[in-house]
C-alpha cells in the first residue's frame, strides 16, 4: 500500500486510543477513575522497569513488537509496512541507580495486507521502488537508568548489518527517562521516553533522530514481590524516525511514525508465532544460543 491513509486507518487508530490510554476499547475515562499517581523515587522506577522490560538477574529475555509503520508527508500519511521485531537482552545490577543492559535487535518489514516479508517496497511521493533488507543491530552495550542526557559519538552504524543503509554517521544528543508512575487495582504502568538527534560535522540540522514513547503495564503485586526478577510487560509503542537511507527519499520532506504493541518472552516460544518462524529463518544463532549472541561468541 502507498496511497494516503484512508477512512478504514483512521478509524481503526481511534479504536485503539483507549489502548493507548491504557483503557479496554469502548471505554470512558470516568469508568476507570482509580488510575492513581505513585509516589516513587528513580531507583525504584527503575527496578520496577527492569523488572518489565528485562530481569533483574542475567537471564536472557526476549523483548518483542508488532508495529505499522507509515511515512508521514506534507501533513498526508501513507501506510508503509507491518513491523515485526524482537530484542533479545541480559542486564545485570550494578546499584540501585544502574544496570548494565546488553543487547541485540532483529526486525523484519512485512506488507500491511498480506503478511508477507518485503523484498522491495514502492516508496510513497517518490514512487521509487526500493530494496528492503533486514534490520539486526548489535550485541549493544548501555547503562539503564531512570534518567540520563548526554552527547557522544553515535556506534549504531558500526553495530549493524549493513549499518550504512539504516543510520547516519556523528554525534548524538539523546535523552532517556521514565516517568509517571500509575497504579489502578493491580494494574502497575510507567512510561519511558527516548529521543536521539544525530548531527554531522559541522551541521546545526539533524540527520538521523528517533523519537520513542512507551508505556509499559505490569502487575502490582508481582512488581512488589522482592522475590520477582522477571514480570510479564504489555506495552504501548509510539514513535517518530527519520527516513533511514534504504528508503531514498533524498530530500523528501517528513519523516515515519510507528504505532503497536509488545511484551516480553522468557523463551523463544514465548513469541508471536510468526516473529518466532522468521526469526528461526533468517536468525537461527538468536534461537539457538542467545547468549552466545550477547557475548559475541556467535555469528
Amino acid at each position: 500500500m502507498s496511497g494516503p491513509i484512508d477512512r478504514r486507518m483512521v478509524l481503526a487508530g481511534a479504536l485503539g486510543a483507549p489502548l493507548l490510554a491504557g483503557l479496554p476499547a469502548g471505554a470512558q475515562a470516568g469508568e476507570y477513575s482509580g488510575l492513581t499517581d505513585l509516589d516513587l523515587s528513580d531507583d525504584e522506577m527503575l527496578r520496577y522497569f527492569v523488572k518489565l522490560r528485562g530481569s533483574l538477574d542475567d537471564r536472557v529475555t526476549m523483548g518483542w513488537v508488532d508495529a505499522v509503520n507509515y511515512a508521514f508527508i506534507d501533513g498526508v500519511t501513507y501506510p508503509m509496512y507491518r513491523l515485526l521485531s524482537t530484542t533479545i537482552r541480559q542486564t545485570r545490577k550494578v546499584d540501585d541507580s544502574v544496570y548494565n543492559s546488553v543487547s541485540l535487535e532483529v526486525a523484519m518489514y512485512m506488507d500491511i495486507e498480506t503478511g508477507k516479508l518485503l523484498d522491495q517496497l514502492a516508496m510513497p511521493v517518490t514512487g521509487n521502488m526500493v530494496d528492503v533488507p533486514l534490520y539486526r543491530a548489535g550485541p549493544s552495550h548501555m547503562d539503564l537508568v531512570a534518567r540520563a542526557e548526554e552527547t557522544s559519538e553515535f556506534t549504531m552504524g558500526e553495530e549493524t548489518v549493513d549499518g550504512e543503509s539504516f543510520f547516519a554517521k556523528g554525534q548524538v544528543d539523546s535523552q532517556r527517562f521514565l516517568s509517571l508512575p500509575q497504579r489502578r487495582g493491580d494494574d502497575f504502568y510507567i512510561r519511558q521516553d527516548i529521543s536521539a538527534r544525530v548531527f554531522p560535522p559541522g551541521g546545526s540540522r539533524p540527520s538521523f533522530f528517533y523519537r520513542e514513547w512507551t508505556i509499559n503495564q505490569g502487575s502490582w503485586a508481582a512488581l512488589a514481590n522482592p522475590s520477582t526478577v522477571s514480570a510479564p510487560v504489555d506495552v504501548a509503542y509510539i514513535a517518530n524516525t527519520a527516513f533511514r537511507p534504504w528508503m531514498q527519499m533524498g530530500d523528501t520532506p517528513g519523516h515515519t511514525v510507528q504505532n503497536g504493541r509488545g511484551g516480553k518472552a522468557e523463551n523463544p516460544e514465548g513469541l508471536p508465532v510468526e516473529l518466532l518462524r522468521l526469526v528461526k529463518l533468517h536468525h537461527p544463532d538468536l534461537i539457538e544460543d542467545p547468549e552466545g549472541v550477547l557475548a559475541g561468541e556467535s555469528a
